[in-house]
């Protein structure tokens, strides 16, 4: 008997044929310092059913249980880092922090005679 193995398809590709309900979940966001939080409710679905990518300027969720698919894309107002996002998935609640980007980190220090 021969084993075969299946790669992890992206949830996101997989959503046009197997989901009979896209539903945008409830969720929150507010900016708190340098941080922008969202909180988004996902009764029912496990952590390896959620896939999430993020850009500076947004975000994409993507979440699955049984026939239902959870979709949230965000445009962000505020430029974030994506690779400092942090996230904590505790019974069915999604907490992502996201820092915000300060643009005059990146600005040239004008000298003053």
């Amino acid at each position: 008997m021969a084993v075969e193995e299946k790669q992890k398809q992206s949830i996101a590709k997989n959503e046009e044929n197997k989901y009979h309900y896209h539903v945008t979940p409830r969720y929150s966001a507010w900016t708190d310092d340098d941080k922008v939080i969202l909180r988004v409710a996902l009764p029912g679905v496990k952590k390896d059913n959620i896939e999430m990518k993020a850009l500076p300027d947004l975000f994409m969720l993507r979440a699955s249980r049984d026939d239902i698919l959870y979709v949230l894309d965000l445009e962000l107002n505020n430029s974030i880092v994506p690779e400092k996002t942090k996230v904590e998935y505790n019974e069915g609640l999604l907490r992502v922090e996201m820092l915000r980007e300060n643009p005059l980190d990146k600005a040239y220090l004008v000298p003053i005679k």
